[in-house]
């Protein structure tokens, strides 16, 4: 099976070249300039806007043409394409691509909502590559990274409510008060959807509650592939990872930025964690 996935994925460029993996960008606008995730501009250039610019930018979905080249391109040496992308309640990337499969009457093309993105969205495409990569039958493949999606985490913390603000994901209110009581929303994605479960005043607190809300929700003895997204925070990061090593088995280990498509709301020093549970 081919997989292709959009660059919410956060999915490091090494691990899209070993096991095959396509990106599909999303897009950044800024000062009437477009920019293809991943290709027109990196991590490093877009943290540098979000630091010194006044104007954030906005973001756009991945376009049905993008898909319909990728899924072309992919079409003669492919017995089967796997597409996953972002959660559908988040973005249009998933509807972007839904468009194309329709069409495509004379491919076998599995589209899959992830429900989430960032480091799930990217153990989801991991997943269906190494097992398949493993001769596994397709109708296994699907059926085990649907169970690793409903089984996975994605939580964190938003450093600073700028973003918020100025997107206008908070009001002017609860942005005065949140910054006056320096509080950093703690955020889960459930069920597809980006939800509030907390807040802590402080970044020492807002690590502590992240650690417990993982612990709470973890299995016991199940095997998780650990991804830590960060808004150019990597110091954070690798910590949090440290206190995550030997409370429970880990498989693949990872520390990336964040996407454009959600540091733009989240902003500068957010911290995501995702956990899914390991393909074997």
């Amino acid at each position: 099976m081919k997989v292709i996935v959009d660059s919410t994925c956060d999915l490091p460029e090494e691990l899209a070249k070993k096991y095959d993996i396509d990106i599909v960008p999303v897009y950044v606008h800024h000062k009437n300039e477009i920019f293809a995730d991943r290709i027109d501009i990196t991590p490093t250039e877009f943290y540098k806007v979000l630091r010194y610019d006044d104007e954030l930018p906005k973001t756009s979905a991945s376009s049905p043409k993008d898909f319909l080249d990728k899924i072309t391109e992919n079409m003669k040496n492919s017995s089967s394409i796997f597409i996953a992308t972002i959660s559908s309640k988040l973005s249009a990337t998933y509807q972007s691509a839904r468009i194309i499969a329709k069409r495509i009457k004379d491919k076998k093309i599995h589209l899959f909502d992830s429900k989430f993105s960032s480091g799930v969205l990217a153990f989801i495409s991991l997943a269906v590559a190494k097992l398949s990569k493993k001769g596994v039958p397709e109708e296994e493949i699907i059926k085990r990274v649907e169970e690793i999606r409903d089984e996975s985490i994605l939580l964190g913390y938003v450093d600073n409510l700028d973003n918020l603000k100025k997107s206008g994901r908070i009001s002017h209110i609860k942005f005065l008060v949140g910054s006056i009581l320096k509080s950093k929303p703690l955020l889960e994605v459930n069920d597809g959807i980006l939800q509030p479960i907390g807040q802590a005043t402080g970044k020492d607190k807002a690590i502590k509650k992240v650690l417990t809300s993982i612990f709470d929700r973890i299995k016991k003895n199940q095997k998780y592939d650990v991804m830590i997204t960060h808004g150019d925070d990597s110091e954070t990061a690798e910590s949090i990872l440290k206190h995550l090593e030997g409370k429970f088995p880990i498989g693949e280990k990872i520390i990336n930025f964040l996407t454009p498509a959600l540091a733009t709301h989240l902003g500068l020093g957010t911290i995501v964690v995702s956990l899914s549970p390991s393909p074997y």
